[in-house]
């Protein structure tokens, strides 16, 4: 039922691929260091936490550099 209620309401989602993408890839990265560094099922859950949560903040550190870069959004001008 749960799955059925995601995939009717995503489409009205406005997200992009990287949105998700960047996230997932920095939790597959941090579940692959852990299970090196510990191969156990909690390190595997931390690692993946910990990555999704990192390369959410960096997406998001992104985001927000491209929206100070755009033209109008710059400091106001002194106009002396």
């Amino acid at each position: 039922m749960a799955w059925c209620l995601i995939l009717a309401l995503a489409p009205g989602c406005q997200g992009s691929a990287a949105q998700i993408y960047i996230p997932l890839g920095y939790g597959l990265t941090g579940l692959c260091i852990a299970l090196l560094m510990s191969p156990t099922p909690l390190a595997a859950v931390v690692g993946f936490i910990a990555g999704v949560l990192l390369g959410a903040a960096v997406y998001n550190n992104s985001l927000k550099h491209q929206i100070s870069a755009r033209p109008g959004n710059g400091p106001p001008s002194g106009g002396q």
